[in-house]
């Protein structure tokens, strides 16, 4: 059984006990048989994808709910335990802590940027929220440069240039929201 049909295993079992539903009362709404859907909870058979249309369209949910795996209500990241991204002359470096989600539209990262050194120059296609946790960011933007100490934050906006410098003696340490616009929303 591959993980796909696992994920459905797990996820149409939980999906159906929270409803309260029997295999009987599942096959009612769904349209398929007792014996299709037992089998598919138990792994037994990897479902059709008219199969999975009919499942999701019967008991009203989406079909990310029944192919995906259920994620935690809470999650602890320990950040030591993350890879770090560092750049060829080791100006600074990035750590994902909550990397793209495509259901919540959002990443969040730290960057350490060391004395003297800057990033790259940077079209964002996002709205940047920007968290100084330690040292002084200077931000160069197109509509001037800002100073930003630790424990006060900053946001630009999607489209905007920029550029982030590290002009003190000490490292520049900070968290980096970038908030993806919805499209195609209706």
């Amino acid at each position: 059984m591959n993980q796909l049909d696992k994920n459905i295993a797990v996820n149409l079992k939980r999906i159906r006990k929270s409803k309260n539903m029997s295999l009987d009362m599942l096959s009612e709404k769904t349209g398929v048989s007792k014996s299709m859907l037992g089998q598919i909870e138990r792994g037994e058979s990897n479902p059709t994808v008219a199969t999975i249309a009919k499942i999701v369209d019967g008991i009203k949910v989406s079909f990310e709910d029944l192919i995906y795996p259920k994620t935690e209500n809470v999650e602890i990241i320990d950040n030591q335990k993350l890879p770090i991204y560092k750049s060829e002359e080791g100006s600074y470096q990035v750590r994902s802590i909550f990397p793209y989600d495509r259901h919540h539209r959002f990443e969040m990262y730290e960057t350490q940027i060391e004395p003297g050194e800057s990033c790259d120059k940077f079209i964002s296609d996002t709205g940047l929220y920007i968290m100084v946790l330690q040292g002084v960011l200077t931000l160069v933007t197109e509509n001037g440069t800002y100073e930003v100490g630790a424990d006060h934050a900053i946001k630009i906006d999607a489209g905007s240039w920029h550029k982030y410098c590290n002009n003190s003696s000490r490292p520049l340490v900070m968290n980096i929201f970038a908030a993806y616009e919805m499209t195609g929303v209706c």
